[in-house]
């Protein structure tokens, strides 16, 4: 039986890609005419393949630039915590964005994916090049940093031992009750492939207030005058929809531009594809429409 890593190659390609010396997974759909791009940023220990159904519908349009960091998905994961960070993950997401940029880029990051994002946005300001961001669209993140305790404070071999406990604990955040019990098993199939020496150190970062802290406010000042959207699901586990709500208020997301989608855990873009492609869509058609207003 094909496995479900072996699925979504066929249904995304297998391309590795030297980024700072390392080799990451990048799934990319070049479209020659058109000037757009958008980038998928994955959150921690997640990958490029849950931007998948997003993927298969935006790339006649425009071009698609979706990574697996390092330790993620079809990425290699040496046993080298210090390449897990957020700083290393920003690194590698700026030499990617400059290295495939078109005149109009739109970034669509979920969860800490969102963090690097708006970490990169602010490097992009101090660098006065703001403008070759269209629009960015973030899904699940809130105004507070995750706890994390266990996956933080134990030791990466004992991790391994309880990786079980760990996996029931995260099913009941991230899926709720009326999630596709299928959907569960191709995610709980792939993920058990992240190490936990790569989630001790995520988790550690995705734990650190002042980090989080600092990540929106460089974001806050990034995204004046960026449209911007906010999406969560309803029945998110790891951030609730007032956190989220928060965030959208913090980052000056106007409130027609926050969207809940109903019953929804905190993957959306799997568990509800068609309502978050709705939403995506009408976001990346404003977005182009305004751009010609004003060509």
């Amino acid at each position: 039986m094909i496995s479900p890593s072996e699925i979504e190659r066929n249904e995304l390609g297998y391309r590795l890609e030297e980024v700072r010396g390392k080799h990451l997974r990048l799934v990319k759909r070049a479209n020659p005419i058109s000037d757009w791009s958008v980038f998928m940023v994955h959150g921690g220990g997640g990958r490029a393949g849950q931007f998948k159904h997003l993927i298969k519908v935006l790339e006649p349009n425009m071009t698609i630039v979706a990574v697996d960091f390092l330790g993620h998905g079809d990425s290699p994961a040496p046993n080298r915590p210090e390449l897990y960070t957020a700083d290393e993950h920003l690194s590698d997401l700026t030499v990617i964005y400059n290295s495939h940029r078109r005149l109009h880029n739109v970034f669509i990051s979920h969860c800490y994916g969102a963090i690097h994002t708006l970490r990169l946005l602010d490097t992009l300001k101090q660098e006065q090049r703001l403008t070759e961001v269209a629009g960015v669209i973030l899904l699940d993140v809130g105004i507070r940093a995750l706890s994390l305790g266990m996956l933080s404070s134990l030791p990466a071999f004992l991790l391994e031992y309880l990786r079980p406990l760990a996996r029931s604990f995260s099913n009941a955040a991230i899926f709720p009750p009326t999630t596709d019990p299928a959907l569960i098993e191709f995610e709980n199939t792939i993920t058990s492939n992240n190490r936990m020496y790569m989630m001790k150190v995520l988790a550690q970062d995705c734990g650190n207030q002042e980090l989080w802290g600092r990540g929106l406010a460089c974001g806050k000042a990034a995204m004046e005058g960026i449209p911007g959207a906010l999406l969560c699901g309803e029945e998110d586990g790891l951030f609730s929809v007032q956190s989220c709500r928060e965030m959208a208020q913090y980052l000056g997301v106007a409130s027609e531009r926050f969207h809940v989608v109903k019953g929804a855990g905190h993957l959306p873009m799997l568990d509800h594809p068609e309502e978050v492609i709705r939403i995506v869509s009408e976001f990346l058609s404003s977005l182009q429409g305004a751009q010609q207003n004003t060509s």
